[in-house]
């Protein structure tokens, strides 16, 4: 059989030729990769959404299918602006862009590194398994994966659009492929239309001396399918990425490790008893973790599981919040003026100072605003609006260059609800059994 297929719940199957693209399944079959499968791609998300166990492997094979038949359209109607190694590069990228993510994903991201900086440099280690299979597949093709990812060096704009922007084929995936497995259904938008009208345009980037660009944009009667993607993104961030029960045990989770790390960096022997891939936490500096590669979230429950047995009470104590889901409450507050919630946090700090609790470990923080995930605006792109930074749609019709925003386009006027400044709004974390006394608190 030529074709190679993997049984998706959100494109019924995803296919690789064998005989075109065999060292594309060499690619999949790397042991880099084959570790998503062991990386929740929500984090704690099933803590709210139980049915959202799935990998961030899935959602890899995901990204890449939507790659290969973007490029197939792409191809087909614009066939001079592809350079060799454009077609291998990128759907080498969507295959990799996540495969330097630590357990539990963005949830541990601050404890293990940013995933991206950490893909990249397995992508550029001539000792991975993946470098190995791009090397033969190309000699320069390790390095134009790795400069599409961290976005950096000779990479043309539209291919980064496809990687990383407000409308990439990452997030085409996620939204629909977590609105299904968390069983949320803000995720469901036209997806295919958006893969096939999409188109490249030229324009002049002001500020490069009147270069012009190749910008990734979309026809005037796609407008609504993209219109209802922003919204769908609007609702999946507040009601999936962003849920008060999902951001607490994360929270509880990153001051879990907080405290082992510093354990770990002062006691030999706690940091002896480690489960050797979670040595790490006792590393300063430079120092490079060889088992990073059996760093997953199987190992981390397991972990966490005997630490609720140590004999530090804070880690014990953490721990068995977090294994019975329980004992963490929460207060939403409209951010007021800086002083004023200084004061405020500082208040409840005491409070949990004289009831025996470290607030470094029992007294969290959520802003929404600083997540990986955030909402669309029109005003994130700054002066200079690009395909990166920004949704562009085209119409020759239109006044000036026939380029538009996507919240200026004509008849779309409702996206300004959501595309518009937001209100601050933050989340704090702390001990159930304190919760209205710190409500209190944070409200006065």
């Amino acid at each position: 059989m030529a074709q190679k297929l993997f049984r998706d719940p959100l494109y019924d199957y995803v296919s690789i030729d064998r005989v075109k693209h065999g060292w594309l399944l060499d690619l999949v079959n790397c042991r880099e990769l084959q570790r998503l499968r062991f990386i929740s791609q929500l984090g704690l998300g099933q803590f709210t959404y139980p049915g959202s166990t799935h990998s961030r492997f899935s959602h890899s094979l995901g990204v890449m299918h939507l790659m290969a038949e973007c490029l197939a359209h792409l191809e087909q109607s614009h066939p001079k602006h592809f350079r060799p190694l454009d077609r291998e590069a990128l759907l080498a990228a969507s295959l990799l862009h996540d495969v330097g993510h630590g357990p539990f994903s963005h949830a541990t991201e601050q404890i293990f590194g940013d995933h991206e900086v950490r893909g990249v440099a397995m992508i550029r280690d001539n000792s991975s398994e993946i470098h190995k299979v791009l090397s033969k597949r190309a000699a320069g093709l390790p390095a134009k994966v790795a400069a599409l990812i961290e976005k950096t060096g000779d990479v043309p704009l539209w291919q980064r659009s496809l990687i990383s922007s407000q409308l990439d084929l990452d997030r085409l995936d996620y939204l629909r492929r977590d609105s299904l497995c968390s069983g949320a259904e803000y995720g469901n938008f036209d997806c295919f239309r958006i893969v096939h009208t999409m188109e490249l345009r030229s324009k002049e980037i002001e500020g490069k001396g009147k270069q012009k660009e190749l910008f990734l944009v979309w026809p005037e009667k796609s407008k609504f399918a993209v219109e209802e993607y922003l919204f769908s993104r609007f609702y999946m961030y507040q009601s999936v990425y962003f849920h008060h029960t999902t951001k607490a045990y994360e929270g509880l989770l990153d001051r879990i490790f907080a405290r082992a790390r510093y354990r770990a960096q002062h006691s030999r022997n706690f940091a002896a008893q480690l489960l050797a891939p979670l040595r790490i936490l006792a590393e300063t500096g430079d120092q490079k973790n060889r088992d990073f590669q059996s760093l997953t979230d199987h190992v981390v429950w397991a972990q966490i599981t005997l630490w609720q047995e140590c004999k530090d009470t804070i880690l014990q104590d953490l721990c068995r919040r977090l294994l019975a889901r329980k004992g963490i409450g929460w207060a939403e507050v409209v951010a007021g003026a800086g002083f004023e919630m200084t004061r405020k946090i500082e208040a409840v700090r005491d409070y949990l100072t004289k009831r025996g609790k470290d607030s470094t470990y029992y007294f969290m923080e959520h802003a929404p605003q600083t997540a990986p995930y955030r909402p669309y605006s029109s005003g994130s792109a700054g002066e200079e609006q690009t395909s990166v930074n920004s949704i562009m749609l085209f119409d020759p019709n239109w006044p000036g260059t026939g380029f538009c925003e996507i919240s200026q386009v004509p008849g779309l006027e409702r996206l300004k609800a959501i595309t518009g400044a937001q209100p601050t709004v933050s989340r704090y974390y702390f001990p159930k059994e304190y919760e209205p006394e710190i409500r209190k608190l944070l409200k006065e």
